[in-house]
């Protein structure tokens, strides 16, 4: 007789199936060929996380790293720089400025050269070294808000790490704690100083000095131009400090040489950074927003100002408060404000086409919505030394209707807006265009998906 596992059967017999049995004998082996496939896939995986952790160990992942800033003297001017490596790159990012600024700038944090970085670390996704004490308050509000902020405003950005060697809290350096703004002579700018200094602003809140950066609002990409630019714009707008005694700090910088990217995308940062150079002057620095509270938003877009409310105070430090302003007043009101204030007829610049040479077009549409608006207002002629009224006329009717055809949207719709409120009537034809224009674009934006 053979035995057969549960079955026997004798010599010379036929089979006798007996299923219940081949089905426990079925469904061990199963088990046990299940438990064999289960342990080989252990050991596998064990084999490839001891794989990929050597391989990680032998090989580190691109980053960012930031040096101690540093001193360095070129006749009687001075830089604060930092050496940067980035995408395998080695090179310096420096800030300059006159000489008289040297007990002011601070290389004891590196607060300035991360802010100024962090757009380009972002872009290329590493994550940031840092070989010098960083504020603690700035890295908590990066690492929890800024870099989130970031991300929506420019979805294409990476999240990233930045890693500290050690932590600044305020006591490294003294700071006078004096009031700066940002002096372009534009709207906001001006409407800045219409209250906190020309007005009547609570202590601890009135300019004491005005700053002008080259980081990239004179142009993005060409240093040279761009140079060349920032220069002739400090030259033509120095006057209107002077009259005023305030101190006219310009800061040269090759950031915009690094950073490579759009400057209405980008500017809080770039000009922040700037600002940081010198902590142990400024101890609260008043940022003029472009935008009304109403028009303020978090979102994907190629304007940063939109969300300036949220965002500015966000890279303060301990000894360096943020603070957004402008966004309580309508572009209009803003005017209204800048236009009280004698000096404005003077020096009020708020073209940027390079092609001006620093000066007002007085045909773009920045410099077109700032006729209009003092149109409205009835103080056009005063700004006849800084604008061609002549060339407004010839340039008037083309704006107005363009104007008209994007009254829902931003700056235009507050124009618009004023006009109603003051029964300020536009041409027929005018009005036929820019009608016909904002169906158009209503169409556009509908077929899109955008509406």
């Amino acid at each position: 007789m053979v035995k057969h596992g549960n079955m026997f059967r004798p010599y010379g017999a036929t089979w006798h199936w007996r299923p219940s049995l081949c089905l426990a004998d079925f469904k061990q082996a199963s088990l046990s060929c299940r438990k064999v496939r289960v342990e080989i896939f252990a050991l596998l995986t064990e084999a490839a996380i001891w794989y990929y952790g050597q391989r990680n160990a032998r090989t580190e992942l691109p980053a960012m790293i930031i040096g101690e800033p540093r001193l360095n003297a070129e006749g009687n001017k001075l830089r604060i720089q930092a050496p940067v490596e980035y995408a395998g790159v080695r090179t310096h990012l420096w800030f300059s400025m006159d000489e008289r600024y040297r007990p002011y700038l601070t290389t004891e944090k590196c607060d300035g050269f991360l802010v100024g970085l962090l757009l380009l670390a972002m872009r290329l996704g590493e994550d940031v070294h840092l070989e010098a004490p960083v504020s603690a308050k700035l890295l908590y509000n990066l690492q929890n808000h800024y870099i989130r902020l970031l991300r929506i405003q420019i979805p294409a950005l990476h999240s990233i790490t930045i890693v500290p060697t050690a932590f600044d809290t305020g006591d490294s350096h003294e700071c006078r704690g004096e009031v700066v703004t940002g002096f372009s002579a534009g709207i906001d700018s001006f409407c800045v100083l219409a209250d906190h200094f020309h007005g009547s602003p609570p202590p601890g809140y009135r300019i004491s000095r005005l700053v002008f950066n080259n980081v990239g609002s004179h142009g993005e990409y060409d240093s040279e131009p761009a140079r060349a630019l920032f220069n002739r714009r400090y030259d033509l707008l120095r006057g209107y400090p002077e009259e005023v005694g305030l101190d006219f700090v310009k800061i040269d910088s090759n950031l915009l040489e690094l950073l490579h990217m759009d400057y209405a995308q980008t500017h809080l940062p770039r000009n922040i950074a700037a600002v940081m150079m010198l902590q142990k002057l400024f101890g609260r620095y008043l940022y003029a927003s472009a935008h009304r509270y109403e028009d303020c938003r978090i979102g994907a877009s190629d304007n940063m100002a939109l969300s300036d409310p949220v965002t500015v105070h966000l890279l303060s430090t301990e000894t360096l408060e943020c603070l957004s302003t402008g966004c309580q007043y309508s572009r209009v009101r803003k005017t209204q404000k800048v236009a009280e204030i004698e000096a404005s007829r003077r020096y009020l610049n708020v073209c940027t086409r390079a092609e001006a040479g620093g000066k007002n077009c007085s045909v773009c549409r920045k410099c077109c919505r700032t006729l209009l608006t003092l149109e409205m207002l009835g103080e056009i002629e005063k700004f006849h030394d800084v604008f061609d009224l002549a060339a407004w006329k010839r340039a008037r009717g083309g704006y107005i209707c363009y104007m008209l055809g994007k009254r829902g949207y931003g700056l235009s719709r507050e124009i618009f807006e004023y006009a109603n409120t003051i029964d300020f009537r536009f041409n027929l034809p005018h009005r036929v265009v820019g009608r016909t224009w904002a169906i158009g674009r209503g169409l556009v934006d509908a077929f899109r998906g955008r509406t």
